[in-house]
C-alpha cells in the first residue's frame, strides 16, 4: 500500500510540474553555436577560459558522436535535424542524386528527402528563429526558412570570421524579449581550416581555437548583461574532431588501374562510387578490396552504425580509408600535379599539404566532437559520458518546450539536464 501511494503522489506531482516546464520553455532562448572542427584535445592542449567556465557552471562531453562520414555539412546537417544521414538525405558532401545531379555542399533545404531542421521546426510552432550561416536556411522554393538571415551571405568567402559572428549573436540577444527569436542558430567557422593544413599542435590552430573561445565568452557575456538571463540557454558544439593524416589515397589511379568502370564522388576520408554496369560491382569489390589501406564496403551491406541507407545516393560501393591515409579528389589539386591521378602511385605523401582530417567512421579515436551546456536548465559542473549528434535536435525543443522534428531519430540528451 505505501508503494501504492508513492506512486500515486509521484504521477500528480509529474501532472502538476509538466505546465511549469512547459511555462519555462515558452519563456525560454536557445543559442546553439556550431564551431567547425573542434577536436576534444584542443580544450585540453590550449587556453580556452570560457570553455573552462561552462566545464565548471554547466554541463559538457567530449564525446559528442557525429554520423558517418565524419565530415562537415552532413554532420551539420544531422544536428539540425536530429535525423540519420539515411534519413534526412545528406549522405556525404558531395553525392549523386539519379535526378538531381551533383550535390556540392549545398545549404540548400530543398535537397532534404525527410526531416526537418531546427528553425523550421521551430518556425511551423510559432517561434521565431534566427540562423546564421545555418545549414538550410533557405530553400530555392520556399525562399527563407527563418525568420531572420544574415545579410550578403551567399557562400563560404561571405561568412564573417568568428569574432563578427559572436557579434550576429549578440545583436540577437539585445533585441528586446517580445521581439528577440527564440531560437539563435549560428555557424562558425573555427578551426577547422588551420587544424587540416598547418596540423593539430599548429600556432595557427591555437590562434583559431583562442578566437572560438574568445567568441564563446563574448556571447556569454551578452547573456550574462540580460535583464532575463535566467531564460537563456547556450549550447556550443562542434560538426567533427580531427586526425593527423600522412598520405592520400590516390582512388583515381586506383580505379583506372584496375580498370573499374565507376564515378567516385568523394570528401575526407570516404568515396562513393557509382556504376553504371551493375556487372561490374562484385569484381571492382574483389580488386579493392585486396588493399589494406582502405575498406570496400556494398552499399548494402553497411555497418549498423554507419546510418547511410541503401537509396540511390549512396554509391553501390564505399570506399573508406583507414588513418592515417585520407581520399582526396584529383580533379581538386593543383593543375601540375592532376597527371598523377592517371599515372601516379596508388598513395602520395600529403605531409606538405594535408595534416589532419577527418570523415572516418564514428568510433574511431580522434573523430568525436564537444558538447557544453550552459544555463539554468543544465546540471552544473556535471560531465556527460556521451551525446549523439542526433540528439541535440530534439534537447533544443525540449528547452523550447516544443515538439521535435518529425520524423526524428534522436532522443533528449536528459543527462545534461538539472
Amino acid at each position: 500500500m505505501p508503494v501504492i501511494r508513492s506512486l500515486v503522489v509521484s504521477a500528480v506531482a509529474c501532472l502538476a510540474l509538466a505546465p511549469s516546464l512547459a511555462s519555462a520553455g515558452s519563456e525560454r532562448t536557445v543559442v546553439l553555436m556550431l564551431f567547425d572542427g573542434v577536436a576534444p584535445v584542443y580544450l585540453e592542449r590550449f587556453p580556452t577560459p570560457a570553455f573552462d567556465r561552462i566545464r565548471a557552471e554547466g554541463a559538457w562531453t567530449h564525446r559528442m558522436d557525429p554520423a558517418f562520414p565524419t565530415i562537415s555539412l552532413i554532420n551539420g546537417v544531422t544536428i539540425s535535424t536530429g535525423c540519420w544521414p539515411e534519413h534526412h538525405g545528406i549522405v556525404s558532401n558531395l553525392f549523386l542524386d539519379p535526378e538531381r545531379g551533383v550535390y556540392d555542399h549545398s545549404i540548400d533545404a530543398d535537397w532534404l528527402t525527410g526531416c526537418e531542421h531546427l528553425h523550421q521546426v521551430a518556425e511551423r510552432q510559432g517561434a521565431a528563429s534566427a540562423a546564421l550561416g545555418w545549414y538550410g536556411r533557405s530553400s530555392t522554393e520556399r525562399g527563407a526558412l527563418a525568420s531572420t538571415l544574415p545579410p550578403n551571405e551567399d557562400g563560404w568567402e561571405d561568412y564573417p570570421d568568428d569574432a563578427g559572428r559572436a557579434e550576429q549573436v549578440v545583436e540577437q540577444l539585445a533585441r528586446p524579449p517580445a521581439e528577440r527569436p527564440r531560437l539563435i542558430l549560428a555557424y562558425f567557422k573555427g578551426p577547422d581550416g588551420a587544424g587540416h593544413f598547418a596540423g593539430m599542435e599548429a600556432e595557427e590552430t591555437r590562434a583559431a581555437m583562442i578566437a572560438a573561445d574568445a567568441a564563446v565568452e563574448r556571447v556569454l557575456e551578452a547573456i550574462r548583461a540580460l535583464p532575463d538571463a535566467d531564460a537563456v540557454q547556450l549550447l556550443v558544439t562542434t560538426d567533427h574532431g580531427m586526425v593527423p593524416v600522412t598520405h592520400v589515397v590516390n582512388i583515381a589511379r586506383i580505379l583506372r588501374r584496375h580498370d573499374i568502370p565507376a564515378r567516385p564522388l568523394l570528401t575526407g576520408t570516404t568515396s562513393f562510387l557509382y556504376f553504371e554496369d551493375a556487372d561490374a560491382i562484385d569484381e571492382a569489390f574483389e580488386k579493392l578490396s585486396a588493399y589494406e589501406e582502405f575498406d570496400v564496403v556494398r552499399r548494402e551491406a553497411q555497418p549498423n552504425d554507419w546510418h547511410l541507407g541503401s537509396g540511390p545516393r549512396v554509391g553501390e560501393l564505399i570506399v573508406s580509408a583507414h588513418p592515417p591515409y585520407f581520399i582526396e579528389d584529383v580533379a581538386g589539386w593543383p593543375w601540375y600535379l592532376r597527371w598523377l591521378g592517371w599515372v601516379g602511385p596508388d598513395f602520395l605523401d600529403a605531409t606538405r599539404s594535408v595534416k589532419a582530417t577527418h570523415g572516418y567512421p564514428t568510433g574511431t579515436p580522434g573523430v568525436e566532437g564537444i558538447l557544453y551546456a550552459q544555463g539554468s536548465a543544465f546540471a552544473p559542473g556535471r560531465e556527460v559520458e556521451r551525446v549523439r549528434a542526433i540528439d541535440i535536435h530534439p534537447t533544443v525543443m525540449h528547452l523550447l518546450g516544443l515538439e521535435s522534428g518529425h520524423p526524428v531519430d534522436g532522443v533528449v540528451a536528459q543527462a545534461l539536464l538539472r
